[in-house]
């Protein structure tokens, strides 16, 4: 389960640090900025994602959640 609590704070409290992780991991910083907006109105149900958005929850926002 996705910490919505951690979400928030990087969506809210950080703003432009998802898309700019994206960027340097070479990912679209949109689609990891719109997941997860997603996943904080789907009380973090990540069964929902596509594939590509796994991946980018994956590989962007799950390393910043796990940071905070």
């Amino acid at each position: 389960m996705v910490n919505l609590r951690a979400l928030n704070i990087l969506l809210h409290d950080t703003p432009g640090t998802i898309e700019a992780y994206a960027a340097e991991v070479g990912l679209d910083s949109a689609v990891a900025k719109g997941l997860s907006i997603l996943l904080i109105a789907n009380d973090g149900n990540l069964a929902s994602l596509s594939p590509r958005q796994r991946d980018h929850y994956d590989k962007v926002v799950l390393p910043l959640l796990e940071e905070i």
